[in-house]
């Protein structure tokens, strides 16, 4: 077994065994101007996650999405994470192209199935290649009312600095409520 062999290897026991209990989920969010669809494997319990979404902006099209992987840290009520993306960009500008963005968060669990969440990913110039930054916000509260429905109500927001004469604009920005499953 040569060297590249044995480091795939241990890279996948790796994350096998840090992924070993994945709870998985999916989340539909509605906002006043935007509808996102979000899905992601691990995101609620310590180690490795995978997740990913398509956001679109229902007033003038705007749109993007892409996929990430990341590491959870929970500590007692709360839970870490940090990852990176890999996000197509759509937002009809003549800037179209992909950004890989890294970022983390935060999730809070409170009493009575409640818990407040907010993350944020960033792509500087060097990481996109269509803009000159990439920049990408989610906060907001859930609730899981029974089993493995969750409701939330948060602010999402998206925008890119454009670069080559194209100006900086807003993807989609603004509150929105949405509900989903985990398993």
């Amino acid at each position: 077994m040569d060297n590249k062999s044995v480091k795939a290897a241990l890279l996948i026991a790796a994350f096998a065994v840090s992924s070993s209990a994945l709870a998985m989920g999916g989340t539909i969010e509605q906002g006043k101007n935007f509808t996102s669809m979000n899905f992601d494997l691990g995101k609620t319990s310590s180690g490795t996650y995978i997740e990913g979404g398509w956001t679109k902006n229902t007033d003038d099209g705007n749109s993007y999405g892409g996929a990430g992987v990341g590491y959870n840290l929970e500590l007692g009520p709360i839970m870490l994470n940090a990852g990176a993306k890999a996000v197509y960009l759509e937002p009809k500008k003549g800037d179209d192209g992909v950004a890989f963005p890294v970022g983390g968060g935060i999730t809070i669990s409170l009493p009575a199935g409640f818990a407040i969440y907010g993350e944020g990913y960033s792509a500087p110039d060097g990481l996109t290649n269509s803009v000159k930054n990439y920049v990408e916000a989610d906060g907001g509260i859930s609730w899981s009312p029974v089993g493995p429905v969750i409701l939330k109500a948060g602010y999402r927001y998206a925008g890119v600095d454009g670069e080559k004469g194209h100006p900086g604009h807003r993807l989609v920005d603004g509150p929105y409520i949405g509900g989903g499953i985990e398993f």
